[in-house]
């Protein structure tokens, strides 16, 4: 592949993670830090050689922010996850559950808060998934 269709890749992998909760750089060149970024998403959340869905990777990224207390990140990937259809509100809340002996409550507990928060918006947008307002809030 030739540098700019690794971006042109990486540009449509990008859509397909973020779907509009982050939007797209703009001018992407392939020596600039959105080029950069472009080539990262080729190779690392498009990469056609492993065997880890869209959902594995949203995993492994959530697990990773939350020990690092990343709650402005945890919502990014919270929120995309639930409008790709990749996890549910439940799904969401067991990954900081389970993540909370590994993290500890200091990071954990923005990161659980954070994906409630998530979870209330996207509900009461009716996103599928993240169940009635009613749900979220409780």
């Amino acid at each position: 592949m030739t540098e700019e269709e690794i971006i042109e890749h990486g540009q449509q992998v990008f859509e397909d993670c973020y779907r509009g909760v982050v939007p797209m750089p703009p001018n992407i060149q392939p020596s600039n830090f959105a080029g950069l970024t472009m080539k990262m998403f080729h190779d690392y959340w498009g990469n056609f050689d492993d065997n880890l869905s869209m959902r594995d990777k949203r995993l492994v990224i959530l697990g990773g922010l939350i020990m690092a207390g990343h709650d402005n990140m945890v919502t990014i990937h919270a929120e995309c996850a639930l409008r790709n259809g990749e996890m549910d509100a439940n799904t969401l809340r067991n990954v900081a559950m389970m993540a909370l002996p590994y993290a500890g409550f200091p990071a954990t507990s923005p990161c659980y808060l954070a994906i409630e928060k998530v979870i209330a918006k996207c509900a009461a947008e009716g996103v599928e998934g993240a169940g009635t307002p009613r749900e979220a809030a409780s």
